[in-house]
């Protein structure tokens, strides 16, 4: 490995930060998989400091100068043969632990959300690590190969040698990383929400089958980073949009089935014997602005009956404290609109409030109207059916009907 003081260019800095978004995407599929795979690739990276008679794991490390990325890699606290292993084993048992329903149940309401900071402090601290130090590692003759891979050296400092990067790098730098974590939380949330859904639906496996079509697309992209930077970058890209587009969508089905199936199954195992809260805090804030003394709050999650609301979407009822019921659903920006209680009875006369076993459900008998509410509001049906005007059944045997309903994801 060569060291010399180099300038940050323009050129250099493009290519540098091309290979940022793509790790960003990257390790948004799996952040502790990917500090494994940085830490691995760091600690080769060094190992002339670390294993300095290797022939083998020196020229591989000759071979892996030539990716910018993995260069600064080698600069990361984690890039030694001690913190690899440990990470290794980390990611190990994340896999294992998000290939059953019930653990990623538990998982996802816990310990992902450090796993999901996890990867965005090493994205962020690749991003800045050339703009804080001086080192310049020379790249070796792959540099042409690729657009992601134009860069000739990794380098930190001026024309000069002086500390600091250039007034552009740093530019680019904090532009990238602005957007490079915007897509990371997209992209991640997306394949997130993949895996709770299918915690959620009661199919055996599908957990499984969804981590190791996950490990290898996310082991692809890592061997494409390094192979095919170029090509790299363009799947990111695609990636990147992809999310974007899903994400709304995948979050709308994701709250149904938290709501639903998953946030009953945390309060007994986190919270048994304890009072559920009777604001959810997920509700809108210009509801809870319009109504003060508001009693219970509660999502319902439309599948029938309410016009201009897509399947699952969240509706929310509001019991005030003079015992009226509103019901509202959220709208672009922020805004709300009132739905009409009045009409809705008008509508649908012969609506009851069933309570099965694993849900309630506001519905008619030809299904015409089909509202599904958390079974962890049981203890508020009879307020919300007292509000709303209808009869309270208690209704086991037609639970298959609608549970199969309420489990289809489309």
């Amino acid at each position: 490995m060569v060291i010399q003081a180099a300038s940050m260019t323009l050129g250099r800095s493009l290519g540098y930060y091309t290979g940022i978004f793509s790790t960003a995407v990257t390790a948004s599929v799996n952040p502790t998989a990917t500090m494994a795979a940085l830490s691995v690739l760091g600690a080769i990276e060094n190992a002339s400091v670390y294993s300095p008679d290797s022939a083998f794991f020196n020229s591989i490390a000759d071979s892996l100068n030539g990716i910018p990325v993995l260069n600064a890699a080698a600069k990361l606290p984690i890039a030694n043969p001690y913190a690899a292993v440990f990470l290794t084993i980390v990611a190990a048992v994340m896999i294992i632990l998000h290939s059953f329903a019930e653990s990623k149940i538990v998982s996802q309401a816990t310990i992902d959300k450090l796993d999901k900071l996890t990867g965005w402090i090493g994205v962020t601290a690749l991003s800045l690590i050339p703009l804080v130090t001086n080192d310049a590692v020379d790249k070796t003759a792959r540099a042409s190969k690729n657009a992601s891979a134009t860069a000739l050296t990794i380098v930190t400092g001026s024309s000069s040698g002086s500390a600091g990067a250039p007034w552009y790098a740093w530019v680019i730098g904090i532009l990238t990383l602005m957007i490079a974590s915007v897509v990371y939380f997209v992209v991640y949330d997306c394949f997130d929400n993949i895996g709770t859904i299918c915690a959620a639906v009661p199919v055996k496996g599908l957990n499984i089958i969804e981590q190791i079509v996950k490990a290898l697309f996310h082991a692809g992209m890592i061997l494409l980073q390094i192979t095919f930077p170029a090509i790299s970058f363009i799947i990111s890209i695609i990636v990147a949009i992809i999310g974007i587009l899903l994400f709304r969508v995948l979050k709308r089905i994701t709250f149904y089935y938290k709501e639903v199936y998953i946030r009953p199954v945390l309060h007994n195992i986190f919270r048994r014997g304890k009072d559920i809260a009777v604001v959810h805090k997920k509700l809108p804030r210009k509801i809870r602005k319009a109504h003060p003394d508001l009693r219970v709050s509660v999502p319902f999650f439309a599948f029938k009956g309410i016009d201009k609301v897509k399947k699952r979407s969240a509706v929310w009822y509001v019991l005030a404290g003079n015992g009226k019921a509103h019901l509202y659903r959220r709208k672009g920006f922020g805004k709300v609109q009132e739905i009409s209680l009045e009409e809705l009875r008008q509508r649908f006369p012969d609506a009851e409030l069933i309570r099965y076993r694993r849900f309630n459900a506001l519905r008619t008998p030809d299904k015409k109207c089909n509202i599904v509410i958390s079974h962890s509001y049981k203890g508020f049906c009879g307020d919300i059916a007292k509000s709303l005007g209808v009869p309270l059944k208690d209704n086991a045997e037609a639970e298959g009907s609608v549970s199969s309903e309420g489990l289809s994801v489309t």
